[in-house]
């Protein structure tokens, strides 16, 4: 029964659920919500691979995902991905209007999930340019370039391009998907006055004399660390769990979904972007084009009587403000794309789940992950299947020795590149039994602490597997001739978290086609 206990233990780290009073063995419940997802590309057809031109590209989706009450109300997010959670697209410095391209480095994305962003109702402080006006004259923060003087180095982001340079990238190796180009970026100085809805990016580990004294603040302003995901794959389903806290009152919820992508445009939602006049042609016209949208699937949740419940939605509930300025939900209409594959209401393909019993772009369930019976005087407890079927022991108070840590963490071989990187670990175990989970962490540098780890970038999911087997995952985006360091920590079922192991490495340089002109904002 693999895929049960991978289901079951995936919720079972509270271990506040053990205490128990009286002489007698008693039974409780614990409650998990899942959903499965897939993000679909752009493509001519259903029966056709990914298309990337330079008039539509695809940079992926951002993704939120959250539970609200009966009233709309926000109880919870359960995942974001890393674009808005970790690398702070949604406030940085630059007009939210600036045109795009393949890892722009500026432009506030306030429209990236403004759904979830304003439903949550966390702000901040925006992130702004560090000067007043530019070299050139006009605004800071309506500048492309010309910031040299406030620019450190950039260890994610790329230099923004020339369309022409972007259009031959989409069909060779060359800058544009790569950042070849050594680039140093504007980190920005937060503006009290201004308020925004999305966290400053918290993955800057290195600074100089250049940076002002707040962007070392951001990783510590971001708190977000907990619900940070890797963009989920094309071709893969993306499975995320909930576990429903004992306190949350019985009724009706709504797990939500928002979904959002550049360069989405169709006939009704084609919209204006700025193009600095002092750096004509720098960017990619027509980034802004249909909103976010938002899928809302209904479930009742009661964890005293351990009901369940499944159910699906096939198509969006409505989409957002395109300008990202407020959260209102725009009722589904004719303005959203339904047809073309990885577009509008499309962005995520239709699926089903396990069973085969439910079908949809979104597909959810909320059932007991297992039953305790715990004897009070040994304080030792087995886990049972829902049916009673299937127990194992365990025992999370007091709690038994922390999960192993994994071992041979390396790079697969011949499987590193300018790019990306894929590895393989060795699973870890837990009382002799699988992990819970997996959390695996990377970012630019030679080393990793614990304060460090939370608020590095997500890799993508790792299925824990029988202990002893081999384990893989990859990570792309990354810079040609950078250090990185990649860590793991494996997770048991009582919440606790083993040592972390963690793996530097050096991508290769690579040999690009050689670029006419140059970007005046970094250099001479």
């Amino acid at each position: 029964m693999p895929s049960f206990r991978l289901a079951f233990l995936s919720v079972l780290v509270v271990p506040a659920a053990l205490a128990l009073t009286g002489g007698a063995a008693r039974a409780q419940s614990c409650m998990t919500l899942q959903y499965e997802l897939q993000p679909d590309c752009y493509r001519a057809d259903v029966n056709s691979q990914c298309v990337q031109s330079a008039s539509h590209m695809d940079l992926g989706p951002q993704i939120a995902v959250w539970i609200q009450d009966s009233t709309g109300k926000f109880v919870d997010t359960l995942m974001v991905t890393n674009a808005t959670s970790v690398r702070g697209i949604g406030n940085r410095p630059g007009r939210w209007d600036f045109l795009s391209g393949p890892l722009f480095p500026y432009g506030k994305r306030a429209m990236a999930l403004p759904i979830w962003a304003h439903a949550r109702g966390k702000t901040y402080s925006t992130v702004m340019m560090q000067e007043q006006t530019c070299a050139v004259g006009g605004p800071a923060e309506s500048c492309l370039g010309w910031h040299e003087s406030f620019s450190s180095p950039e260890r994610y982001f790329c230099r923004p391009l020339q369309q022409g340079e972007t259009q031959n990238a989409l069909g060779s190796t060359v800058d544009a998907i790569t950042c070849a180009t050594s680039f140093n970026s504007e980190k920005g100085v937060l503006d009290a006055t201004t308020v925004s809805y999305y966290p400053p990016r918290s993955d800057l580990t290195t600074f100089t004399s250049l940076d002002t004294a707040d962007p070392p603040t951001y990783a510590t302003i971001n708190d977000l660390d907990a619900v940070a995901a890797a963009t989920p794959l094309y071709g893969t389903i993306y499975h995320g769990t909930w576990s429903v806290p004992g306190t949350l009152p019985p009724g009706d919820y709504t797990l939500m979904v928002e979904v959002n992508k550049e360069f989405d445009t169709n006939a009704s939602h084609t919209h204006p972007d700025y193009d600095d006049s002092h750096l004509p042609g720098y960017g990619t016209d027509g980034n802004f084009g249909q909103p976010s949208v938002v899928y809302a699937v209904p479930l009742h949740i009661d964890v005293t009587a351990a009901s369940k419940d499944a159910e699906a939605a096939s198509q969006i509930t409505g989409y957002g403000d395109w300008t990202g300025m407020t959260g209102v939900i725009n009722p589904r209409d004719a303005t959203i794309s339904t047809a073309p594959p990885g577009s509008g209401e499309a962005r995520l393909l239709t699926i089903s789940n396990d069973a085969g019993t439910l079908t949809g772009r979104v597909v959810a369930s909320v059932a007991p992950c297992s039953t305790l019976v715990c004897d009070p005087v040994t304080n030792i407890c087995s886990i049972c299947d829902p049916n009673q079927q299937d127990c194992m022991p365990l025992e999370c108070s007091p709690p038994p020795a922390p999960p192993s840590a994994v071992t041979g963490l390396n790079l697969q071989a011949g499987q590193l590149t300018g790019t990306s990187a894929a590895f393989q670990f060795v699973n870890a175990q837990s009382n002799g039994a699988p992990v819970m989970k997996y959390d695996i962490r990377y970012q630019t540098g030679k080393t990793i602490t614990d304060a460090q780890f939370g608020s590095a970038a997500s890799a993508p999911q790792v299925m824990p597997g029988a202990p002893g087997t081999l384990a893989t995952f990859s990570i792309s985006n990354l810079k040609p001739s950078t250090d990185y360091v990649v860590a793991v920590r494996a997770i048991d079922p009582c919440g606790q978290v083993s040592t972390t192991v963690s793996l530097t490495f050096t991508t290769p340089s690579v040999a690009f086609t050689k670029l006419s002109g140059c970007f005046v904002a970094t250099t001479a």
